[in-house]
C-alpha cells in the first residue's frame, strides 16, 4: 500500500544548522498546523558532520513530522535537495534555506500566489534583501544568466513553492551538477514570484563565498546557458564572411595593380580562405555541440500535465494536482 499523500512536504538542505534548525522547525510546526493539513519536513544533512545530524535525530524523535536524509558526503545545496524531493509526498513542495532567511510564516503568501496565477512554481522574493553588499551585487549579477535561460523577469531564490507533479519530475534527474532552477523551467512554464518579508539573523555566515559563487556562475554559464556556443557559431559564420570579403578586395587590388609585390596577393588569399574555412567549421561544430549539450543535460522531452481516459494510461501519474484547463504541456 503507498503511503498517503500529505498536502506539503518543506524540503530544507542543511550544512551548518546546528543552531537555527531547532528554531526553524518549530516555526514550521506552528506555521503549517494552522492550516490543519497533513504535511511533512524533510531535512537533509548535507554536512557530513556528526554534530548535525544529533540535531536532526533529536528533532525527527520529537516530532513525528519531521524526517532526516543523511547523506554520504557533502554533495551541493541543489543536490541535496533534489535528494529531498525523493522523500517528498506533498501535493506542494517548499524549499527554503536552513538559516532563518526565509520565513516560515510566508509559505502562505507563496500558496496564495500559486492559487491566483494558476502556478506550478513560486519564488519568494525579499521585498527588501538584507546581507553584506558585494554578496547582494554577486548574486544579482549571477541572476542575469538563469533569468535568460528561465525566461523571467525576477531574480531567483532558495524560497520556492513548487507543485509536487514538478518535484516528481524534476527528482528523476541523475546529474551530479544539476541547478534546480534551470531544471524547473525545463519542466513547466508556469513559473512566477511572491514578496516575501526576509529575515537576517544575528552572527549569518553564508555558506556562498565568493569563490562559490564564481563556481557557480561557471556552473550556470557552461552547463546550462548555450550561449557561449551560439557566440562562437556566429561568430565562426561573421568572421568567414569577412574573410571572404577581404580575399576578393585583395584579388581586386592585385587585377589593378594597388598591390605591386611579388606574392603578397597569393599568400593572404591563401591565409584569409584558411582561416574563413576554419571559423565557419568552428561554427557549424559549435551547433552540434549545442544540441549535444542539451541531450546530456537531460532536457525533459515532453511532460503530460493532464490526460483524457486515465484508464488506459499504463503509466500511474506519480502524485495528484488540482485540476487545471490545459490539457497537455511540453517542452518549450
Amino acid at each position: 500500500m503507498s503511503p498517503p499523500v500529505v498536502d506539503i512536504s518543506v524540503v530544507v538542505p542543511c550544512f551548518r544548522g546546528e543552531s537555527s534548525l531547532p528554531e526553524l522547525c518549530a516555526r514550521l510546526v506552528r506555521t503549517l498546523e494552522a492550516r490543519h493539513t497533513p504535511f511533512e519536513i524533510i531535512l537533509v544533512d548535507d554536512s557530513a558532520r556528526p554534530a548535525l545530524w544529533a540535531v536532526i535525530e533529536k528533532l525527527a524523535q520529537g516530532d513525528e513530522h519531521i524526517v532526516g536524509v543523511r547523506l554520504m558526503r557533502n554533495f551541493g545545496q541543489h543536490n541535496a535537495t533534489v535528494c529531498g524531493f525523493r522523500h517528498a509526498r506533498g501535493r506542494w513542495v517548499v524549499t527554503l534555506d536552513e538559516d532563518l532567511q526565509n520565513p516560515p510564516e510566508e509559505i502562505g503568501a507563496l500558496l496564495a500566489r500559486a492559487e491566483q496565477a494558476d502556478a506550478d512554481v513560486v519564488y519568494g522574493l525579499p521585498r527588501v534583501r538584507q546581507g553584506p553588499g558585494w554578496r547582494s551585487l554577486a548574486s544579482r549579477l549571477i541572476m542575469v544568466i538563469p533569468r535568460r535561460v528561465m525566461r523571467v523577469a525576477f531574480d531567483i531564490s532558495a524560497f520556492r513553492l513548487i507543485s509536487g507533479r514538478v518535484a516528481a519530475e524534476v527528482a528523476r534527474s541523475e546529474r551530479h551538477d544539476i541547478i534546480l532552477d534551470i531544471y524547473l523551467s525545463w519542466v513547466t512554464d508556469r513559473i512566477t514570484a511572491a514578496e516575501v518579508r526576509h529575515e537576517h539573523p544575528e552572527g549569518l555566515r553564508s555558506s556562498y563565498t565568493l569563490g562559490r559563487l564564481v563556481t557557480v556562475f561557471f556552473n550556470l554559464l557552461f552547463n546550462y546557458a548555450t550561449f557561449p556556443l551560439r557566440l562562437a557559431s556566429v561568430g565562426g559564420f561573421l568572421l568567414s564572411v569577412l574573410s571572404a570579403i577581404a580575399g576578393g578586395v585583395v584579388v581586386f587590388s592585385r587585377i589593378t595593380g594597388t598591390i605591386t609585390v611579388p606574392g603578397w596577393a597569393s599568400l593572404a588569399v591563401a591565409v584569409l580562405f584558411s582561416s574563413g574555412v576554419t571559423l565557419l567549421g568552428v561554427g557549424i561544430l559549435s551547433e552540434y555541440v549545442a544540441r549535444i549539450f542539451l541531450q546530456i543535460n537531460q532536457k525533459p522531452q515532453a511532460v503530460v500535465r493532464q490526460a483524457t481516459n486515465t484508464s488506459r494510461l499504463t503509466v500511474a501519474e506519480p502524485r495528484a494536482e488540482p485540476a487545471r484547463q490545459e490539457t497537455l504541456h511540453g517542452h518549450r
